[in-house]
């Protein structure tokens, strides 16, 4: 999956695996063996060498033409689930946040779709979470404004989680917009 799309986007930049080796202090023949297809990268490696090419980690992970269907779907079996997850947890205060949030402890050295998944989920319900305490604090002092802000807020965030539920079942790339990053 790594494999021609971390030589491409090598290429692309115009850096010889020398080069990127000594920008990213990862090994010639590691950078030579992930190319290959002969080892699988670390979660680690994979995001050092996405910000050396300077592109997302998800962009790095891209379809590559040579995988096989089989295993491009093995590896983004349980993405949807933290998006589902968080969904569940919305009816049940700080649930948002812990179910996809234990699930991507659990998952995260496992694949790094599962890390770039579990970490845009807990990134997004915690700003929304943040979002809405100045809500609550508003509708108790002045309900007519705070009320609605907190509705909005919080169909705000079970709209974004549907949509990018579905587009994980799809295997489409997923976006929250206004999410602050707490985890990278």
């Amino acid at each position: 999956m790594l494999t021609s799309k971390l030589a491409a986007l090598r290429r692309k930049k115009g850096l010889s695996q020398e080069q990127l080796s000594n920008l990213s202090g990862i090994s010639v023949r590691t950078i030579q063996r992930i190319e290959k297809g002969i080892v699988e990268a670390h979660v680690t490696t994979i995001k050092i060498l996405a910000d050396c090419l300077e592109v997302d980690v998800e962009n790095l992970l891209g379809a590559d033409p040579s995988a096989t269907s089989e295993t491009v779907t093995n590896a983004n079996k349980l993405s949807p689930a933290f998006h589902a997850l968080a969904l569940a947890g919305m009816f049940f205060p700080v649930l948002n946040i812990i179910l996809p949030g234990v699930l991507w402890l659990i998952k995260k050295d496992d694949s790094i779709n599962y890390d770039f998944h579990g970490k845009q989920v807990v990134n997004f319900q915690l700003t929304m979470s943040f979002f809405c305490f100045p809500a609550i604090l508003l509708m108790i002092y002045y309900f007519p404004l705070g009320f609605p802000l907190f509705l909005l807020l919080y169909f705000y965030a079970i709209t974004m989680s549907l949509i990018n539920l579905f587009k994980s079942i799809k295997q489409q790339p997923t976006r929250y917009p206004f999410s602050y990053i707490f985890f990278r």
